[in-house]
C-alpha cells in the first residue's frame, strides 16, 4: 500500500470548499498524489441537483471546475444550464455511454461523480465497460450491512421518494469496482464511496487499499425515513446472487427482501444522532469511529 493511502487515516479532514462534506478536499489530495491524464483535466458529475455550481446539496466537482479550471460535464434529470455545461437527461445503464459520447467525454476522464439516488450501481457498471476514469465516487446506501450486496433495481423510472430506498450497498458497489480493476480507496460516511483505478496505485504489494471490512463503521447508519411501501422493498435485488446466478432476477429479489425488510422498513432501527449528522453535513468530518 502506498504511503499516501495509508496516511489518509491520520488526516483530520475539515469542511470542503463547496461539497456536501469534505469530498472536494479529498479529491484535491488524491490528484496531488496521482496526477492527471488529460491536457486539461476532465470531470463529470450526475445527478446534479441545482442549476448552479454553488447551490444545491453541494457539488463534488465545483472546486475542480471553479478553482482548478477543469473541463466538465454536468448531468441531471431535472436541471439544466448550458452556461456551465449542465444538461438534462434521464440516465440509464442503456444510454449513459451514449450521453458521454454526445458531449465528447474523454475515454479516461480524471473523475466521475455518480449520485442519482436510484440506479447508481447500474450506471457505474455500464460506464466501466467503456470509460476508465482515474477516480469514481458513487453514493452508497449506508443503511445496509457491510456484508450484504443489495442494490436498487435497474429501473430508472422508479422514483426516489426521499426514504431509505435508494442506491446500493457498499459491498455491491465494491463488487462492481473490483470486477473492472478498481479498488475502494475511501468512504465519506454516510455519503460517497471513492474508487481508484488499480494501475494508478500498484506498488508491488498485495494490499493496495484497506479491506472492505475496515469500513464497517460506515454501514448500518440510518439517514432517512423508512419505506412506506413493502412493494418497493421487494424490488431490491441481491447483486451477489444476481451475478452468481447469471442474472436470475426473481431469486435475487427473494434473497434481498428479508434484508430490505429489516434495514429499509424497520422503524426500530436507531437513527444517526443529530449531532453526528450535523457534523457530517456542515463541518464535513467523516464518521470513522473505531478506525
Amino acid at each position: 500500500m502506498k504511503d499516501w493511502i495509508r496516511d489518509l487515516d491520520n488526516i483530520e479532514f475539515g469542511s470542503g470548499v463547496y461539497s456536501q462534506s469534505y469530498q472536494d478536499e479529498l479529491l484535491s489530495l488524491i490528484f496531488k498524489n496521482i496526477g492527471t491524464t488529460n491536457a486539461t483535466p476532465y470531470c463529470v458529475e450526475f445527478g446534479f441537483n441545482s442549476s448552479s455550481l454553488t447551490d444545491g446539496s453541494g457539488a463534488n466537482t465545483a472546486d475542480l471546475i471553479l478553482n482548478h479550471k477543469w473541463d466538465s460535464l454536468l448531468l441531471d434529470g431535472g436541471n439544466e444550464n448550458p452556461s456551465i455545461n449542465l444538461h438534462k437527461h434521464l440516465l440509464s445503464s442503456a444510454n449513459i455511454c451514449e450521453v458521454f459520447r454526445k458531449y465528447k467525454v474523454p475515454q479516461e476522464p480524471e473523475y466521475v461523480s455518480i449520485d442519482v439516488d436510484s440506479t447508481d450501481l447500474w450506471l457505474f457498471d455500464s460506464l466501466l465497460n467503456q470509460y476508465r476514469a482515474m477516480v469514481f465516487s458513487v453514493e452508497y446506501n449506508s443503511h445496509f450491512p457491510i456484508d450484504k450486496a443489495i442494490t436498487f433495481p435497474n429501473a430508472p423510472d422508479m422514483p426516489y421518494e426521499h426514504d431509505r430506498g435508494y442506491g446500493a450497498s457498499l459491498k455491491a458497489l465494491n463488487m462492481v469496482a473490483e470486477k473492472h480493476g478498481y479498488s475502494l480507496l475511501w468512504v465519506i460516511s454516510p455519503l460517497d464511496a471513492f474508487f481508484i483505478r488499480n494501475d494508478l496505485i500498484e506498488d508491488g504489494t498485495e494490499n493496495l487499499v484497506h479491506p472492505l471490512e475496515n469500513w464497517r463503521n460506515c454501514t448500518e447508519i440510518v439517514c432517512h425515513k423508512p419505506l412506506v411501501s413493502d412493494e418497493k422493498a421487494k424490488a431490491f435485488i441481491d447483486y451477489e446472487v444476481f451475478t452468481e446466478s447469471g442474472g436470475d432476477l426473481e431469486a435475487s429479489k427473494q434473497i434481498a427482501y428479508p434484508i430490505c425488510s429489516k434495514f429499509l422498513l424497520d422503524n426500530k432501527v436507531v437513527t444517526m444522532p443529530q449531532f453526528i449528522r450535523k457534523a457530517l453535513t456542515k463541518a464535513g468530518r467523516a464518521l470513522r469511529i473505531g478506525r
